[in-house]
This record gives C-alpha cells, structure tokens and sequence, in this order.
C-alpha cells in the first residue's frame, strides 16, 4: 500500500492512462518523471493515472506511456505486459536524445515537458484519429505522420508542481534515500559540459522563484508527512541556493543535494549542507586539469583542494570523485596528470575518499556525439590506471557502457536481435 495517493471516485466517463518507469520499484520511486504524470493527469476531470514499474505491473488502460531514462531499460520492453491494442508512447531524456530508436515499439513519443502538452493531447483520446491530431502538436512525434519538433519550453512558476509523491508505507534498504519529498529547483544548466545532452532537450535553464519553492515544500511535507528532502537539479545552480537550504534547515528537515559544480560551491554552501545530515560531498572533476577546458570544464585543481579543505573543517564523513577515460584526445600524460590529482586529493582528505572511474559514452546532440567507443582503447586506459594508481577505484562494466553507446546512438532498434 503506498501514500499519499490522489484519491478519486470512478464512473464510466474517466479514461485511464498507466505510466510505467521500465526498471525496478525500489529505483523508480525516485524518479520524477512518472510522478510529474502522475498528477498531471490526476489532476484532469476526466482522467485517472496509475504508476507501474517492471517488478509492480498493474497495467490495465489502453494508453501506456513509458519514461526512458536509461538506454539500457530499452531491453525491459517486452517484460512489461500491456493490453492488446493499447497505444504506446515514450518520452523521457533517453527519447528526447533519439527519438528514432524505438520508433518499432511505440505509436508516439513526447519531446519536451510533459505538464502541459500532456492534458493538450489527450483531450483527443480516444477518437478514431488521435494519432492524426496529436500529430499537430509541436513536442509530438508519430513516426510516419510528422517530423520530430521540440515542444516550448514552460514557466516552472506557472505550473502545478506534483506534490503527492507515494511511496510504500514500509521500505527495505533497496530504498537508497529513504522515504523522501523531491523538490525540483530548476531545469537545465548555466554550464556548457560538451559531453552532456541536457543542453540538447532544456535549450536554458529555468529556475522556480524562491517563493514558490517555499510553498512547494510547506505543502509537500504536509501532504507526504516526510523529513527529508531530496533536491532534484542537474548541478543545483539556483540563485537562491543557500536561503533554499537555509529553509529547510528552519523546518528541522534533512535534506541531499546532487553533485555540485566546484566553482560556484563556498564554504557557506557546504556548511549548509552539513547542517541538512548529509553526510557525504560528491564532486566531478571528470579529468586533469589541463584537459578540462576541452571538455567545456576549465575548472583549476586549487578549486577542489579548498572544497576538500573545507570538507575537513566540517567533517563531512566521505567525499566522492567521479572521472572519465575515453575523453577526445586524452593522452597518458593526461592520465597520470589525473593520478596525480587524485593521489592529492586522497592525501588532503581526512576521511574516506571515494574514487569513480567509468568511461564516457558519447551520447546524440552533443559536441562529442561523433566520438567513437573503442573498447580496446578504453580497457588499455583503465588498466593504465589500475597499475599506477595508489587506492582503489570503482568502475563499471565496459560490456555495459558499450551496450549504452550503441542502444544511444540505435535507429529502429530490433529488440530480438
């Protein structure tokens, strides 16, 4: 049983739309999107919505919408069972990236923000040539009827915010946050990384007003009965960051941010962050510092070395650095330059450092999208690494990521093959 739910009462003239998060319900409560949906669309006379994830299929409408945010859910498809007949859509970053993919699967996908092109789409449903009408609609795309085209881009202020959030009454470890109220802060990111993709489906990045922040989080706590909040942003670049946080502290609420962007973090910041519980400071330096700005990062090593200071000062139990191999033209001078730093940070560090070494992925509409995936190349990298140095690093299977780049950069993917 989950709470809170939005409760209403059934009669013969509500249409019904299930949304599905294509992966497990331990990670999916934590996804936005699907949340977003559902009160969207509960929130509409007419209409009633249900989440369903891949272990908890309840699917029983005959319009079923999926949010991809990871390629490799891809592969979850033809485990999720829905009514014959039914009509597929998808959405979500992996869908705004290459909308092509999946065109096999689905009769529609939704490029761009759901909250209101939604309720404008399904005011056609369920007539005999709702695909033909939605095809109109900027943000929709109906292979074979029209050309993929980006939705506008909304006011954050000028949309209800999705406030009932459910989880289930009793959670397992599984549940990596706990039982939480997500706040969105913002969409999109001030920083041009040029191997990220937000840029290519948030064009600029929008902020909600502190006042509506505010008011999101008084009636979302009381509505959800949480005391923690995690913060939903890309790099948490809001303008009113500090008094965001300083609220939450004045409501005696723990809260997480995400990983934050080293130039625009002091130790006022960090010490907020502290004072919300959290425990840990995660950080993407992503190389060395002479490679950097190459990436659209021309970040100083200094700049991590204070933050790591002030981490000390304020005892925050672990840090987290997060890197990349594969990074166009990456040398083993770059490397052992990021040994080095790494090595450095381990010695500033009182406490527990933590070391993520993964490969890039190039990903569509990105300035690295032409970048290639040599597995071999990559192996060599990391190996490199391993032998030189010092402490111990985590890494992700390279079977996988090369999966991911492929599954990105698919057209009319063949789930059978």
């Amino acid at each position: 049983m989950e709470s809170p739910l939005i409760k209403k009462s059934w009669n013969k003239s509500i249409n019904t739309l299930d949304i599905v998060y294509p992966n497990l319900y331990y990670g999916g409560v934590y996804c936005l999107a699907p949340i977003i949906i559902y009160n969207t669309v509960n929130n509409l006379q007419s209409w009633l919505c249900n989440r369903s994830f891949l272990d908890k299929q309840t699917i029983t409408s005959n319009l079923v919408g999926f949010t991809f945010q990871y390629e490799l859910d891809y592969y979850n498809i033809p485990k999720i069972k829905t009514p014959t007949n039914s009509i597929l859509f998808a959405g979500g970053p992996c869908i705004n990236q290459n909308p092509e993919t999946l065109s096999k699967y689905f009769d529609f996908f939704l490029l761009g923000e759901s909250e209101t092109l939604l309720p404008k789409i399904l005011q056609h449903y369920p007539s005999k040539d709702f695909l033909d009408k939605i095809a109109e609609y900027k943000g929709i795309y109906v292979p074979g009827k029209n050309k993929p085209t980006k939705a506008p881009l909304i006011n954050l202020d000028k949309i209800p915010y999705p406030l009932y959030q459910p989880f289930p009454e009793k959670i397992s470890k599984n549940f990596v946050f706990g039982k939480v109220f997500i706040l969105e802060t913002e969409r999109g990111c001030p920083f041009n990384c040029k191997f990220c993709p937000i840029h290519s489906f948030y064009e600029k990045v929008r902020y909600r007003s502190l006042k509506n922040i505010k008011n999101i989080i008084d009636q979302g706590i009381k509505i959800n009965q949480r005391d923690k909040v995690v913060i939903y942003s890309p790099s948490f670049t809001h303008p009113d960051k500090k008094d965001i946080l300083q609220y939450l502290i004045e409501k005696n609420l723990n809260f997480s941010v995400p990983s934050l962007k080293a130039e625009i973090v002091d130790q006022e910041l960090l010490s907020l962050i502290k004072k919300g519980n959290q425990k840990t400071l995660t950080l993407a330096p992503e190389c060395n510092e002479s490679l950097r700005p190459s990436i659209g990062k021309p970040i100083k090593d200094d700049i991590f070395f204070q933050l790591i200071n002030y981490a000390n000062e304020l005892k925050f139990e672990s840090v987290k650095l997060y890197f990349m191999v594969n990074i166009p033209n990456q040398t083993q001078n770059d490397l052992d330059e990021m040994i080095n730093f790494i090595e450095k940070c381990n010695q500033r560090f009182k406490n527990k450092l933590y070391v993520s070494i993964n490969s890039f992925v190039p990903k569509p509409n990105t300035e690295f999208s032409a970048h290639t995936f040599n597995k071999k190349e990559i192996e060599k990298q990391l190996n490199y690494i391993k032998n030189k140095l010092k402490i111990k690093f985590k890494t992700s299977p390279l079977r996988i990521a090369e999966i991911e780049y492929k599954l990105a950069h698919a057209k009319n993917l063949d789930l059978t093959k």
